[in-house]
């Protein structure tokens, strides 16, 4: 069998890479635009959320946009620039609201396993 009888060709409305959390949430706001669409998610980690969403790499502080340094550089004057900081905290709260919603829409049916706590 060659090589070309082994492949297989898939066609998606949408092509997502990396199945972390913006792939989550971009591939539910398609779906609530239309529910018949194809989405495919593809991820080269041995599991989804495995890199940066997952909580003992990030922790939400790089999504909340709390205790990334990159987000609030030091000025020339040694004052500490925040609006990154505030912009990205700004909507990491709009993504709060969204899955408040999707737990009363009822795709999130146990809270408890999409938002966990992780000690510091």
């Amino acid at each position: 069998m060659s090589r070309a009888d082994d492949t297989q060709e898939l066609t998606f409305d949408a092509v997502l890479i990396g199945a972390g959390v913006m792939s989550a949430t971009l591939g539910t706001f398609l779906k609530e635009l239309d529910p018949q669409m194809s989405i495919g998610i593809f991820e080269r980690l041995e599991q989804a959320a495995e890199e940066s969403s997952a909580a003992l790499n990030n922790a939400g502080t790089g999504h909340s946009g709390f205790c990334e340094l990159n987000y609030t550089p030091e000025k020339p004057d040694g004052t500490i620039e925040t609006s990154a900081a505030v912009k990205i905290n700004e909507s990491f709260e709009i993504s709060k609201q969204f899955g408040s919603y999707q737990i009363k829409q009822g795709v999130i049916k146990d809270p408890s396993s999409f938002v966990v706590n992780v000690p510091t």
